[in-house]
């Protein structure tokens, strides 16, 4: 899954401290991050990228960069104000899914996890209490309102997944919204009040309109590209196996046999981790 990258290691503990040359830059805009165009595929941009005027200008590379995290002791951060100029043909504003499909899995998941800080703190300007400027916390991730003092966090939406089998068939689908043509699981948001397991009945009773039992926690993961965590579950029909699907949510449900599962990469999403848990027994 995205954020296995052992032995390397994700250091969250908040912090401030300057950019290094060999760190990594985002550069946000209108739900976009700027990436360095790398044969077929994508890295994550580093300050000595730019050019070097951008490098030994303070005031812009170091003042309007703030910390937010590092993996093996290299940081990333994000850029406040304009964008450095930049090479066209060398970079490009791509769209956080981009992100999925990067080869260098720490930056797979550090690009990944600055955009859901950037975005955040993007929907965060300004005060929901008093609409005054918001800033940034000196102590903690937060944003803070000089005015009245509300404070805001990173927003981490709960999410249930589950496996539903019917003996050895899986129930599959595919969300009109997704643009990968494969099928996956059923999923949802929790809603306020019910539990990860109450919304793992709940979101199946509504998309496919079955019931399940047994309902089992698999594992989690952090997924930021809906600024969510996902917990995974396991469960198994309870009663009549008829598919009454919920056709605004989903294009597609269906059993499929174990048989007929093709394989699915396991690298990135939780989705993929439970198909495979079934396929394999």
């Amino acid at each position: 899954m995205i954020h296995e990258i052992f032995p390397h290691k994700l250091d969250l503990q908040f912090r401030i401290q300057a950019p290094k040359p060999e760190d990594f830059l985002i550069v946000y805009e209108k739900g976009k991050t700027l990436l360095k165009k790398e044969g077929d595929n994508f890295v994550v941009p580093h300050f000595y990228d730019f050019s070097q005027d951008f490098l030994t200008t303070n005031t812009v590379a170091q003042s309007n960069a703030h910390y937010l995290f590092n993996i093996d002791g290299r940081g990333y951060f994000l850029l406040d104000g304009d964008c450095p100029e930049f090479d066209a043909s060398k970079f490009q504003f791509c769209g956080n899914r981009t992100y999925r499909t990067l080869e260098n899995r720490c930056e797979r998941l550090g690009g990944a996890v600055a955009t859901h800080i950037a975005h955040w703190e993007s929907l965060n300007k300004h005060c929901g209490a008093c609409g005054n400027l918001m800033e940034r916390s000196k102590i903690e991730r937060a944003m803070v309102c000089p005015h009245c003092k509300n404070t805001v966090y990173p927003r981490i939406s709960p999410v249930v997944i589950v496996a539903v089998s019917d003996g050895d068939k899986l129930l599959m689908a595919h969300n009109r919204d997704n643009p990968n043509p494969r099928r996956f699981l059923i999923s949802g948001f929790v809603e306020v009040g019910e539990s990860l397991e109450q919304a793992v009945a709940r979101e199946v009773k509504e998309e496919v309109g079955i019931n399940v039992k047994n309902i089992r926690y698999f594992a989690s993961q952090p997924w930021p590209f809906s600024d969510s965590m996902i917990a995974g579950f396991t469960a198994e029909l309870d009663g009549d196996p008829t598919i009454h699907m919920q056709e605004d949510e989903l294009s597609e449900a269906l059993w499929v046999k174990r048989e007929d599962i093709p394989p699915y990469e396991t690298d990135v999403s939780i989705s993929c981790c439970l198909i495979e848990n079934f396929r394999k027994r």
